[in-house]
C-alpha cells in the first residue's frame, strides 16, 4: 500500500473536517494539519517534579540574544536585544526588541522597545538627571530596514521636566489635531489646529472645483482633445497622463493645484456625458425612450 503524502493528508483533512478552528478543533486535527506541531504534555501529577523535566523543550526561533558593549570603565554602553529572523526573501536578520543606549556615568539615555508582534516602536529619551527628555512613537513599515514613519504623540520635556512640545501624527506621518509649544515656564507659545487646517483647505479645494463650468467640448479641448474623444477609457488615460506632474502630492508649485483642478472638473465633465450618453442609450434599446 502506498504511503500517504502529505499533501494527500492535507486534502483529506480538508475533506473529513472543513474549517479549522484553534480551540475548537480536535486536537488530533489540529496536529495533522500541522498548525500545532508541540507534543501534547501528558503526565501523571502524583509523583511529579519539576526539578527534574526537560520533556518541554522550547523552540529555537523563539530565543532572545542581547548583545552588550561597555564604557573603558566597565560601565554599560549600548545594549541590544534582538530575535533572529528571516525575511519574505529567506534572507536572516535580527529583529530588534529592545535597545538601550548609557552614558559614560551608567545612566540610561534611550530607551527603545518595538514588542513582539506589534507595529509600534517607542523611544525615550532621558536627561543626566534621568527626567524624561523626549518620547516619541514610530510606525514601523518594515522590520528588516526599520524605515519608519511618525505616529501617535510625541513630546519633549525641559530639563525641569515642564512640556516643550507636543505634536501628533496620524498614519500618514502628517502632523494633525492640535500641536503646541511652551515656554520653559508652561506658558503656551505656539499652537496651531491642523485637522481644521486641512479641512479648510479641503473645502477650499471642492469649492473651486465645483465653480469651474464647462461644455462638454470645452472640457475635451482642457483635456489636450481636438474633438469629442470616443470612451471614458480614453478620458481617463489622457487624464492620469496629464495629472501625473501636477498633482498636488507631487509638486510644490502652488500653480498646478489650479492646473490639477482643472483637469479633474473637465474630466468629470466628460464622464457625466458619457454617462448620460449610456444611459439614454440603454433606455432606447429598452423602449423606454
Amino acid at each position: 500500500m502506498a504511503e500517504k503524502t502529505a499533501e494527500s493528508m492535507d486534502q483529506a483533512l480538508v475533506e473529513r473536517v472543513g474549517k479549522l478552528d484553534l480551540h475548537a478543533s480536535p486536537l488530533e486535527d489540529l496536529q495533522l494539519a500541522r498548525v500545532i506541531t508541540r507534543k501534547q504534555q501528558a503526565l501523571t501529577f502524583y509523583g511529579y517534579s519539576s526539578d527534574n523535566d526537560n520533556s518541554d523543550a522550547d523552540e529555537e526561533d523563539g530565543r532572545m540574544y542581547t548583545r552588550r558593549e561597555r564604557h573603558d570603565n566597565g560601565n554599560m554602553r549600548y545594549l541590544k536585544t534582538y530575535q533572529n529572523a528571516v525575511d519574505a526573501l529567506g534572507r536572516p536578520y535580527e529583529r530588534l526588541v529592545e535597545e538601550k543606549h548609557f552614558d559614560v556615568d551608567g545612566v540610561c539615555r534611550v530607551d527603545v522597545h518595538f514588542a513582539l508582534g506589534q507595529s509600534y516602536l517607542y523611544r525615550k529619551h532621558y536627561f543626566a538627571n534621568q527626567r524624561l527628555k523626549s518620547e516619541s512613537v514610530f510606525w514601523v513599515e518594515d522590520e528588516v530596514t526599520m524605515a519608519c514613519v511618525k505616529n501617535g504623540w510625541w513630546r519633549q520635556y525641559y530639563e525641569s521636566g515642564n512640556v516643550a512640545s507636543e505634536m501628533q501624527y496620524d498614519q500618514h506621518g502628517i502632523r494633525i489635531g492640535f500641536c503646541k509649544r511652551y515656554a520653559p515656564d508652561g506658558v503656551i507659545e505656539w499652537v496651531k489646529d491642523y485637522t481644521k487646517d486641512y479641512n479648510e483647505r479641503l473645502a477650499a479645494f471642492n469649492r473651486r472645483k465645483g465653480e469651474l463650468s464647462l461644455s462638454v467640448m470645452e472640457a475635451a479641448k482642457e483635456l489636450g482633445f481636438a474633438e469629442l474623444p470616443a470612451t471614458v477609457k480614453e478620458v481617463n488615460s489622457v487624464y492620469r497622463t496629464k495629472c501625473a506632474p501636477v498633482h498636488p502630492d507631487k509638486t510644490p508649485d502652488p500653480d498646478a493645484t489650479e492646473v490639477f483642478i482643472s483637469l479633474s472638473r473637465a474630466r468629470d465633465v466628460l464622464i457625466a456625458y458619457f454617462e448620460k450618453k449610456d444611459s439614454g442609450a440603454a433606455g432606447k434599446s429598452n423602449g423606454t425612450a
